[in-house]
């Protein structure tokens, strides 16, 4: 049955949800229920919806590519969720909840559009009389719907009865599906819960991030694929609230960036570092640490942290019979804003470490670098500062994905730090820098990676200065007193001398 009244006419009203909207938000909204549209509204529809589009057809799924502050999250999916949620008859079994459902990559982002409905639902002397409870992470109304969020977890949607669901900013969800949520598995979990529900609506929106994930996919398929509306459109059509002259320095700014931001449209600025695939092929299942070895010269480097992120070990070796490096170990010592590490206590275990692999020096970045050369002094240790610059980090990270993707590297089976590598991304700045890292976007670390990525470049950098006919070019090169060789070609560790 068709609800009472239509979206457009429950947003108008100021007894009901009171907003306003641009044309081209309206547009959208009517494109979706498959309301008619003329004069602008249908050219607009035409240009933005894609040659898939199917004018005067209400969609189950719709998919809305916005720039930032185009009102995707307030004028769009927020409206269409007290829709659903108020007017529209889901035939509800006796004793069935449905549920109206927010997801987003964390909770934090997910409460941004539950204010949205509750703020529309409080000010609205109709809807909200219809409030049985509010709880911090749900409304409960009096026809048996529940608005809801939840973080993309696809364990936490088993078992609900989904009426509506709302993906919000799904461009920055996990996409690897080797992470515990990829987004394609959270929206696979959704769809059966939304089976029964003749009008049940999943909405996706986002501005765009990496060329990979399920925004994208959709994108791609905008033209093919009649089931899905998929809504594209930059942020000063949607909401021409928004300042020209503030888009204007924006772009002038970051031109890279305004594209993806305020545009709408996906670049190759920014894509993963490391293939999953090629990462899982060099990893030795079941391998966690090796122990020394004779005759074996081993390379350390750290990335030291005291609070939120971890302090990170890593040592690795060269198999020059087999032109392969190895990692060998990989440890770390996490601190908190209220419990920081103690260096102290952590450079104990680290001399343990390094006294059992025979390591004379440590490689890390100019980050505290002379606090940390006097600590590691203390214990018998040296800390070789290594700058890390946008080009030097570069390189260093070069060389750990070079290795990867030739599969002349063996990595440990050491969750942490597997995640942190698939997590990597490449981005394109102004001016033709990259910068290699976690998403700016994501709460992801590079503790393990960097400390990782210093180790097997000193490997690869001692592998082919050895490998070399001369050994006057090792000495040359300085690498034999980086790593504590005689002339003779045995090693001399640290604590020989004290």
């Amino acid at each position: 049955m068709n609800p009472p009244i239509t979206i457009i006419e429950a947003i108008r009203d100021p007894n009901i949800i009171g907003d306003c909207l641009s044309v081209a938000q309206e547009a959208a909204l009517r494109a979706v229920y498959g309301l008619p549209l003329e004069g602008e509204q249908l050219a607009l529809a035409q240009q933005m919806a894609g040659a898939a589009w199917r004018p005067g057809v209400e969609y189950r799924e719709a998919v809305f590519i916005c720039g930032r502050r185009s009102g995707k999250s307030d004028k769009l999916a927020a409206n269409a969720a007290i829709f659903e949620a108020f007017f529209r008859d889901h035939n509800l079994s006796a004793g069935e909840t449905g549920v109206v459902l927010l997801l987003a990559q964390n909770m934090r982002q997910a409460k941004i559009v539950k204010g949205y409905i509750e703020g529309k639902i409080n000010r609205s002397p109709i809807l909200s009389r219809h409030v049985v409870a509010s709880r911090s992470q749900e409304l409960e109304l009096d026809n048996g719907i529940i608005i809801a969020i939840h973080p993309a977890s696809f364990r936490s949607i088993r078992g609900l009865s989904v009426v509506c669901c709302i993906c919000d900013e799904i461009a920055f969800w996990w996409t690897e599906d080797t992470y515990a949520n990829p987004d394609a598995a959270v929206i696979q979990a959704v769809r059966p819960a939304m089976a029964t529900f003749h009008h049940g609506k999943l909405l996706m929106v986002s501005s765009p991030y990496t060329m990979s994930g399920v925004l994208w996919d959709a994108w791609r398929a905008r033209d093919s694929d009649a089931n899905t509306l998929v809504w594209h459109a930059p942020t000063r059509l949607m909401n021409p609230t928004v300042p020209e002259s503030f888009l204007r320095r924006e772009q002038a700014r970051d031109p890279e960036n305004f594209r993806r931001e305020y545009l709408a449209e996906f670049t190759e600025a920014i894509s993963s570092f490391l293939s999953a695939e090629a990462i899982e092929a060099c990893v030795v299942p079941g391998r966690t640490e090796l122990a020394p070895k004779e005759n074996t010269t081993y390379c350390a480097a750290v990335d030291a942290a005291y609070k939120g992120d971890a302090f990170t070990l890593a040592i690795a070796h060269n198999d020059r019979e087999r032109g392969m490096v190895i990692t060998d170990l990989l440890a770390g010592w996490q601190g908190s804003r209220e419990q920081p590490l103690r260096l102290g206590e952590v450079m104990l275990q680290l001399q343990s470490i390094c006294k059992r692999y025979s390591v004379y020096r440590v490689l890390g970045d100019q980050f505290g670098a002379e606090p940390l050369k006097d600590a590691f002094g203390r214990h018998g240790l040296c800390y070789e500062e290594r700058t890390f610059t946008l080009s030097s980090k570069g390189d260093i990270y070069g060389t750990l994905r070079a290795r990867i993707q030739d599969g002349t590297i063996e990595l440990l089976d050491h969750p942490a730090s597997l995640k942190e590598l698939r997590g990597l991304e490449l981005e394109n700045l102004p001016g033709g820098g990259i910068r290699i890292g976690h998403g700016r976007h994501t709460r992801g670390h590079d503790d393990y990676a960097d400390a990782l990525a210093l180790a097997v470049s000193a490997a690869t950098q001692y592998l082919a200065a050895a490998s070399a006919d001369d050994d006057e070019e090792m000495e040359d090169s300085g690498l034999r007193a980086n790593y504590g060789l005689r002339s003779d070609g045995t090693y001399r560790p640290s604590w020989a001398r004290y």
